[in-house]
């Protein structure tokens, strides 16, 4: 597919398929994990393609049918969401990215959520981990630029949530008790 079409989403798949040949033709078995992530590798490449060209597949693209229903400024975010955002949220949205991607590849693992395991899980222990300590609007916009790139072949359903402002600490209310038992550890909203 990447050579016939210039899919570069299949580039992985093909190369594990290449490997997973060259084995095969040396009478060696492919192990068992091997086969998982060429499986895991071809489902998610099939549904990134799926996601990017939809037109393929028999849909309507989403962006037609919502330029119906915007505003020329919109920019295609949705409404409602705040998209201005300070290092506590960025943690938490973060860290909601991965609590959700352990959570559905525990409970209903498929390749999409497995190849996220493998790839994207690391870099978010990692930027959790950085985000524990203050850090510049410069630092911050960096680790939302690298989130945005790495979560947009996995998190298909929320695509826009990495699309964020940085702005400077907001003056938050504090959390109550009822706060934490109603929403967990989502930040209170603003004074």
């Amino acid at each position: 597919m990447r050579y016939r079409y210039g899919l570069e989403i299949f580039a992985r798949a093909e190369d594990l398929g290449a490997d997973m040949l060259a084995q095969l033709a040396t009478h060696r078995r492919p192990s068992l994990p091997a086969l998982t992530e060429l499986c895991d590798v071809c489902t998610h490449a099939r549904a990134l393609d799926q996601h990017q060209r939809p037109e393929m597949f028999g849909a309507i693209p989403r962006s037609a049918t919502r330029r119906l229903h915007t505003a020329p400024a919109d920019h295609g975010r949705a409404t409602g969401r705040s998209c201005i955002v300070d290092q506590a949220e960025l943690r938490w949205r973060i860290r909601r990215d991965l609590t959700s991607l352990v959570v559905e590849n525990a409970l209903a693992g498929n390749g999409i959520t497995r190849e996220a395991e493998r790839h994207l899980v690391p870099w978010l222990k990692l930027a959790c981990e950085t985000l524990d300590s203050p850090m510049s609007i410069d630092g911050l916009e960096d680790v939302d630029a690298q989130w945005r790139e790495r979560r947009r072949p996995y998190m298909l359903a929320a695509a826009d949530r990495a699309d964020v402002i940085i702005v400077d600490p907001i003056p938050r209310q504090r959390a109550t008790l009822w706060w934490k038992l109603v929403h967990g550890d989502e930040l209170p909203p603003p004074l």
